[in-house]
């Protein structure tokens, strides 16, 4: 059901768990980071050589289109990481955007 508190479940209600949660998913968000990397790294040299080493990719320095491009989803995943930690746990009314953390 929309808006239902099923839709928005609240895990943790007790404030003092929030800055381990939070120090455990900015270690998992910054391992899931470097696999994206890595995997951008992978394309592009796939692109260019057709077949590559693993020393081929850990000498990769991309170039500044690269670079931008990972800078950009690196910014853009950030965002959302961090928007969905400022929600609130509340369950909203059917069709209102959660509101941040008060």
């Amino acid at each position: 059901m929309p808006g239902s508190a099923a839709e928005r479940p609240v895990y943790l209600d007790r404030p003092e768990h929030l800055d381990g949660l939070f120090s455990a998913l900015m270690e998992v968000a910054s391992e899931v980071w470097v696999l994206r990397d890595r995997f951008a790294v992978l394309e592009e040299l796939l692109d260019e050589r057709g077949s590559i080493t693993r020393e081929d990719i850990d000498a990769y320095e991309p170039g500044p289109d690269l670079a931008e491009r990972l800078a950009a989803g690196r910014r853009a995943f950030l965002d959302r990481l961090l928007s969905a930690m400022a929600q609130t746990g509340e369950p909203t009314r059917p069709g209102e955007p959660a509101g941040p953390a008060q």
